[in-house]
């Protein structure tokens, strides 16, 4: 029995660049934190101080960032509260929060408290009353922004660094901007998260899946500088054939295995017992085990594949 409902789609194409799949951006709780009134609480300063400070300049000007981060200028704010998500700042006619994720590697948020910092807008939301900003993106001389979405080309690829890892993707550095591969586009099979193929630090090459000049956003790819294995799978395997493969995953409904490098396959666990038992699949199978399966279902575009454990593992 093939079990479609099961097999994961992160094959697929990635989401536009817009607000919903940018969140990547933001962890979900500094995206909670991000999002808090313009006036600070007291929970932001719990971790450091016991008395609350206030904004001396609790609107902002939204003209000011605006012109902020068109021209991607970089701003000097006085950090005035910490959480676990990151930095509350401000300044003459702006404030706003800075994620931990956009602090410059190995600094502590409490040695930031009172402190001057340079950083950039990297997004902004009247509506919602939010500014975020980066430390890591103020390393860049101003305009750097700018110059490099005028010089970057679609379908072309570039040298970048790892600089973040979420549950959605990774951020990559690519000379003074910030471009997100996003989960389904780091692998041409499954991936569970970023971090099982790449990590903060590494040097690699991407390439542009798409650049959105309005919203100064990015979207990368790993997997199109390989072959996609799915074009050609019919030449190597065979519904009914028998193959080697190494158990990556187990899950409440089964176990993914991976037959080569960007084709896993699901056995439900409906194809792990005998008989038709019913059994649990961490009573069978064991991550990295060598395992023989069976190809029960093959559907090249969709990119699926169903097995079945062999008669013997």
């Amino acid at each position: 029995m093939v079990h479609n409902d099961q097999f994961p789609n992160n094959h697929g194409k990635p989401p536009d660049l817009g607000d919903s799949w940018w969140k990547a951006a933001l962890s979900e709780a500094e995206t909670h934190l991000a999002d808090q009134d313009c006036q600070p609480k007291d929970e932001f300063l719990t971790d450091i101080d016991p008395r609350p400070a206030k904004l001396d300049h609790p609107e902002n000007d939204w003209e000011y960032v605006d012109r902020l981060y068109q021209r991607d200028e970089i701003v000097h704010l006085r950090v005035v509260g910490c959480n676990q998500g990151g930095l509350l700042v401000q300044g003459n006619h702006i404030n706003g929060f800075v994620p931990c994720s956009h602090l410059l590697a190995g600094s502590k948020k409490k040695d930031y408290l009172r402190k001057l910092v340079s950083l950039k807008v990297i997004e902004y939301d009247p509506e919602r009353c939010r500014v975020v900003l980066s430390e890591r993106a103020a390393q860049a001389e101003a305009g750097t922004r700018i110059k490099l979405l005028d010089t970057l080309e679609e379908d072309t690829c570039v040298p970048g660094v790892v600089t973040t890892l979420t549950d959605f993707g990774a951020f990559v550095d690519l000379g003074g901007m910030e471009g997100l591969i996003h989960i389904s586009e780091l692998s041409w099979g499954r991936v569970d998260h970023p971090s099982d193929v790449v990590s903060v630090g590494d040097q690699i090459e991407v390439y542009i899946l798409n650049i959105d000049h309005r919203e100064h956003k990015i979207a990368l790819s790993l997997k199109k500088l390989c072959d996609n294995p799915w074009e050609t799978i019919e030449d190597r395997y065979q519904t009914g054939q028998v193959v080697e493969a190494v158990v990556k995953n187990i899950v409440t409904y089964g176990a993914f295995v991976r037959l080569e490098e960007g084709v896993d396959g699901l056995i439900h666990v409906s194809e792990l017992g005998g008989n038709g038992d019913e059994v649990s699949p961490w009573d069978v199978l064991e991550e990295n085990q060598k395992v023989s399966v069976e190809i029960i279902y093959l559907d090249p575009e969709e990119q699926r594949l169903g097995l079945s454990l062999a008669v013997g593992d």
